[in-house]
């Protein structure tokens, strides 16, 4: 093979390789905080929260996911009509919820299942955009 041509392979190899590579790189989901909250806002993170878990719609502060990109969210316990639990005693450990951001779509990630939900009222950023000292 004269060396011309094993240039040229050589070459054409090297493209096929760097386009390869770019095609495989992959956004990462990083953990986010609102940049502003609304009621819309507040509804569409109770009722993912609630698909994610079920029971009644969570009870959530106001300002959450202003501040932290995480919270934990306790299992719903069903209870009698004297507020004992029916079960006998709870052992369900809490639901962390993570923020995130990817590809600029603000998303809910139940950390025990895995599901990710995309928010579609919801503004977010990178946390460590909003608290560089984090």
């Amino acid at each position: 093979m004269s060396n011309s041509l094993f240039l040229k392979y050589a070459t054409l190899g090297t493209m096929l390789l760097i386009v390869s590579a770019c095609q495989q790189v992959q956004a990462v989901a990083e953990p986010a905080v609102l940049t502003q909250t609304s009621p819309e806002v507040k509804m569409e993170l109770q009722q993912q929260i609630q698909k994610a878990i079920g029971g009644p719609l969570v009870k959530l502060a106001d300002n959450v996911y202003l501040f932290e990109s995480q919270i934990w969210v306790e299992s719903v316990v069903l209870k009698d009509d004297k507020g004992r639990p029916l079960d006998g005693r709870h052992m369900d450990l809490a639901n962390l919820f993570i923020l995130q951001i990817e590809q600029g779509r603000c998303q809910l990630k139940h950390n025990k299942s895995g599901q990710v939900f995309v928010l579609e009222h919801a503004k977010c950023m990178a946390e460590k955009q909003r608290f560089p000292e984090k």
